[in-house]
């Protein structure tokens, strides 16, 4: 004979503190250098990255344009280097920006993303280098300052410390090629030297002011990230405090309560079955009393663990009610299959083969239930359900106990009752 009855009725989802503090002491010490701790270095290269790899990608294709339209100066000032200047800008340099950016995006490597910038910044000034060289005449070293543009140009892209370097190669290559060219009028030297030395001044001073503004307006997000993120953790964990069983870990009465209203009137909307199971330990109270309070707690801990994994379906829900009693909600769950789970919850409870010698209906730790099963209509109440499973607990009680007892109706009676 099963030990579940079913009886037909007539009516029934790194640290966040760390990250704070990491930002917090970096805004408070500076970043003089343009540099952040490794970690939070990393973050921001990460977190920019596409942005970054987009605004190069219209860069390097506006530069392939800028680059190759400068042989209308090559045509005017040095009709003989027309055809190496063409050969430079069309075959030579376009191409090779162009493989460099899908070399970027396939290496995916923000950090060295910045770098390439500014070896694209030498590459083209060792190509126009190579033509203004190939120059002659009193003017031709006057073409020195169309490195000027390729400085200002590249700088205005690269991260500071990338655009230094460049501007140390730029002036090292502009240095050899003003005394290395005659300069028939003996002033072009210097003025383009000063030119150079003003262009990188203040193409690196504004270059600093951006990028220091840029990683100022990170650190701020960043903490605003953070504090967001604290509020949002304290926030979750006082919710689960306050809905949580703290034994057990098992939803509390509180949010059952919330969660079976939510379910009662999926229910009623869309006529939908709806079954409540009320679970009452066998003689609890006499296994405190022989075996003491933590033993006690051990066993609730154990029943609760039991009838999580008898239980399968994600979106139903297993509660502590109060006590030793728990209650469970299972949508779309009929009688006989409110019954099969009455079975495997009965059958998972004896296999923890607690002792419970004070048991006056099995030598080891029981449960007894009442379920009930019902298509709610629109004038019932969910209240009416739980009075349902908890009479229908108490007949399993009063029937020997260890047992499941599952009242069954299609539609609940149009009787008064208050939300508990």
């Amino acid at each position: 004979m099963t030990s579940v009855d079913v009886l037909s009725s007539g009516g029934t989802a790194q640290s966040t503190p760390d990250q704070a503090e990491l930002v917090d002491r970096t805004i408070a010490k500076g970043f003089a250098l343009l540099m952040f701790p490794k970690e939070l270095e990393a973050r921001f290269l990460r977190e920019g990255a596409s942005k970054r790899f987009l605004l190069m990608v219209i860069a390097g294709l506006a530069s392939i344009v800028l680059f190759a339209g400068v042989i209308i100066a090559d045509f005017l000032l040095m009709r003989s280097v027309v055809p190496l200047a063409l050969f430079i800008r069309g075959v030579v340099y376009g191409p090779a920006i162009i493989v460099g950016l899908l070399v970027v995006r396939r290496l995916n490597k923000p950090e060295l993303n910045e770098w390439l910038v500014a070896a694209a910044g030498v590459w083209a000034t060792l190509l126009q280098s190579v033509i203004i060289l190939q120059g002659t005449g009193p003017w031709a070293v006057a073409r020195v300052v169309e490195l000027n543009i390729i400085v200002v140009y590249t700088c205005a892209l690269a991260r500071f410390w990338p655009a230094v370097a460049l501007a140390a190669l730029v002036a090292m290559m502009h240095t050899f090629i003003v005394m290395t060219m005659p300069d028939g009028t003996g002033i072009l030297a210097s003025t383009t030297t000063l030119l150079m030395v003003t262009s990188i001044a203040f193409v690196l001073y504004g270059n600093y002011k951006l990028e220091h503004d840029e990683r100022m307006a990170f650190l701020l997000d960043a903490r605003e990230q953070a504090l967001h993120a604290e509020l949002t953790a304290a926030h979750e964990r006082l919710t689960h405090m306050a809905t949580t069983d703290a034994l057990t870990n098992l939803a509390n009465r509180r949010y059952f309560e919330g969660f079976l209203s939510e379910c009662w009137q999926r229910a009623q909307a869309q006529r939908r079955v709806l079954s409540v199971m009320v679970l009452d330990v066998d003689y609890f109270k006499l296994y405190n009393d022989l075996y003491g309070h933590q033993a006690g707690d051990r066993c609730l801990v154990g029943v609760a663990q039991a009838l999580t994994s008898s239980i399968r379906r994600p979106g139903d829900l297993v509660a502590r009610w109060g006590g030793e009693e728990f209650v469970i909600v299972m949508m779309d769950t009929d009688a006989e299959a409110a019954a099969a789970a009455g079975e495997r919850i009965r059958e998972a409870v004896a296999q923890l083969d607690l002792v419970h010698e004070g048991s006056r209906c099995a030598p080891r730790v029981t449960v007894s239930g009442g379920c009930a099963t019902a298509r709610p209509d629109a004038h019932s109440q969910w209240a009416q359900l739980v009075q349902m499973a908890d009479d229908a607990l108490y007949r399993a009680k009063a029937g020997g106990r260890n047992r499941i007892v599952v009242t069954s109706d299609g539609a609940m009676p149009n009787m008064k009752a208050e939300a508990v």
